[in-house]
């Protein structure tokens, strides 16, 4: 009845406008143009017509508080903390009451897998790991829905002795068995598992700081921040420093989940994104949440030191919270099929992706509209204005991506560039020498590492001012890059030092190489202003593993063997001097440092390989 009278009401107003419109006219032209758009009343009418029960069916629903709510589970990965901060927010501030949802929140146990309950039906939705990919492959049908940890925390915290991970090799490790990043990263590096003394994990870092083991894996997190609380020398080793980035934690579902509730599933994800989102904007409220309703295992300082850390991983203010990259999954796969574990790194199916909306009366009703509108010229020329803005907003968009990936080029650029030198800086031959070493010593080639040192640079600074020592410095950056071997890397280490690692060089071309700086050193010619000014360089060398057989070690050497240049009279090369077999003893057992060449004058005449 309802709708019978609104159709009436509707249509004897129309017939009442278009009457009076005609009776009032003063001549035929308005009747010619009523009767021209009369096909557009009729088009809109029916458009009315198949819109209205939809309509009245929407207003007859009642508001989302009154609605019968669907109960579902969702299993997390461990125990209660502000790991899973988003889903406690999403119930706290009824995002998923408003989504129609009564969600419940299960706890795991130590190696208890939150993917059985949700293959099994005694859960609707999980948060897993990378791990996910590899059981998929294996026929469980599983969905990605979204990702909320960007890289995982998965880490090696190690004894302070324990500088890198084929350091390790012998030691007492408590290692989760699902830790698969952390086996691609031995893999990676060359280290076998079974050079390792796998004790189980009880999950704490309490054994490590006993000294009963000497590495654990980890959270990043979570052990972490006990860890550091107890102020003892640690180690962090990520795999992330060998290219194996998996993603963190995961949010998931099955496909009959998505086949059976399509809304539901759409609609949990966004609930739990939106508390996501409210989570990491008050994480000091959402900690106190945690310690009021769900467990009080960590402390306050504990779950904002894990709100902090998660803040790092997810990176919110880069990427949005929740988005999947297929890409970075392929990787995923790929580290799988590396390992063996994977035979295919087919994705399909595998990642969420929202269904089209079924047809209905509604798009029927928009053909007969979109019919209509084409009598109306108006709405073409609207259309067109449109599609003129989409591709000014398009071509601004995609110069704003150019932008931003260029300023992040820039910025990586940045961070391992000299900025005076335009050379690497300290911070690149730290991060770099650990893994040269590691090749160094996997493919069996000797790895020199020579350190150049200008002499009397404060008396240029002292006569010339610090703008003549820049310009110097300018000069002989210049030389070192334009004198270096593709496969060499050369870096200003802190103010007129300079660091070079040369891999491969035998012995004579090694003499001759250092040979060849010194001399153009010697013979570069500064012009600052009015005057012109010569400089000679020291140089020390140290080679592995004739020397030494690890990164702190070498540089020891290194270090000596330019003291030892220094102290014979500037303006040489130095070479450490061979460790003596008692040397060598001490240090395949402590990582002693090598003797330097010249550790006295006397010394260095005799011992020294100077050039």
């Amino acid at each position: 009845m309802i709708r019978a009278s609104r159709r009436q009401s509707g249509s004897s107003l129309a017939d009442a406008h278009w009457g009076s419109s005609l009776a009032s006219s003063p001549g035929a032209a308005q009747v010619e143009r009523a009767r021209l758009l009369w096909p557009a009343w009729a088009a809109l009418l029916a458009l009315a017509c198949a819109i209205w029960p939809a309509a009245v069916r929407v207003q007859a629903q009642p508001a989302a508080g009154g609605q019968p709510l669907q109960a579902v589970t969702l299993q997390l990965k461990w125990k209660h903390q502000f790991q899973f901060a988003g889903y406690y927010a999403a119930l706290q501030q009824g995002y998923y009451r408003q989504a129609g949802l009564d969600v419940t929140l299960a706890e795991a146990g130590p190696e208890q897998d939150s993917a059985t309950p949700v293959l099994e039906g005694r859960a609707q939705y999980g948060v897993g790991d990378s791990s996910l990919v590899l059981l998929r492959q294996l026929g469980r049908p599983l969905v990605v829905l979204a990702v909320v940890l960007q890289h995982s925390p998965n880490i090696y915290i190690a004894r302070g002795e324990v500088d890198h991970v084929h350091a390790l090799v012998g030691k007492r490790v408590m290692q989760e068995a699902s830790a698969d990043e952390l086996f691609a990263y031995l893999h990676k590096e060359g280290v076998h598992p079974e050079q390792l003394r796998f004790v189980p994990h009880d999950f704490s870092a309490a054994d490590l700081l006993a000294g009963k083991v000497d590495a654990i894996s980890a959270y990043s997190t979570d052990e972490l921040f006990d860890v550091r609380a107890a102020g003892k020398p640690f180690t962090v080793l990520t795999p992330r420093s060998a290219g194996i980035d998996f993603y963190g934690d995961n949010l998931f579902t099955t496909e009959e989940e998505i086949r059976q509730h399509p809304a539901r599933a759409k609609a949990f994800r966004e609930a739990s994104l939106k508390g996501w989102q409210y989570a990491m904007a008050h994480p000091e409220e959402v900690a106190d949440l945690i310690l009021e309703r769900y467990s009080r295992r960590h402390g306050r300082e504990h779950l904002l030191f894990e709100a902090k850390e998660m803040q790092r991983l997810m990176q919110p203010e880069l990427v949005e919270i929740g988005q999947v990259n297929p890409g970075r999954w392929l990787h995923i796969a790929e580290v799988y099929q590396e390992l063996g574990m994977l035979k295919s790194t087919e994705l399909k199916g595998f990642i969420y992706s929202p269904a089209a909306p079924r047809p209905s009366r509604l798009y029927v009703a928009l053909a007969v509209f979109a019919a209509a509108t084409l009598v109306l010229g108006g709405v073409v020329a609207y259309l067109r204005r449109l599609n003129h803005r989409l591709r000014l907003a398009h071509s601004a968009l995609q110069a704003r991506v150019h932008e931003i990936e260029a300023l992040q080029a820039r910025l990586h650029e940045q961070a391992v560039r000299d900025p005076l030198t335009g050379m690497f800086n300290r911070r690149y031959m730290d991060e770099t020498l650990e893994h040269e070493l590691a090749r160094a010593r996997r493919y069996h080639y000797p790895l020199a590492l020579v350190m150049l040192d200008v002499d009397h640079f404060k008396r240029v600074n002292d006569t010339f001012g610090h703008a003549g020592g820049d310009e110097l410095l300018r000069r002989l950056g210049r030389l070192l890059r334009e004198n270096c071997r593709g496969g060499d890397i050369a870096c200003r280490y802190g103010g007129e030092e300079f660091m070079l690692l040369l891999p491969g060089l035998d012995e004579p071309a090694l003499h001759e190489r250092a040979e060849f700086w010194r001399c153009s050193v010697e013979a570069l010619s500064i012009t600052y202003g009015s005057a012109t000014f010569h400089v000679t360089a020291s140089i020390g060398v140290a080679v592995f593993p004739h020397h030494a057989q690890d990164v702190p070690s070498l540089q020891r050497c290194a270090d000596r063997a330019l003291y030892a240049a220094k102290t014979g009279g500037r303006n040489r090369v130095v070479f450490a001097q061979p460790a003596t077999a008692q040397d060598a003893g001490a240090l395949s057992l402590n990582a002693a440092p090598c003797r330097a060449a010249a550790a006295s004058s006397a010394e260095s005449a005799a011992a020294a390989s100077t050039v």
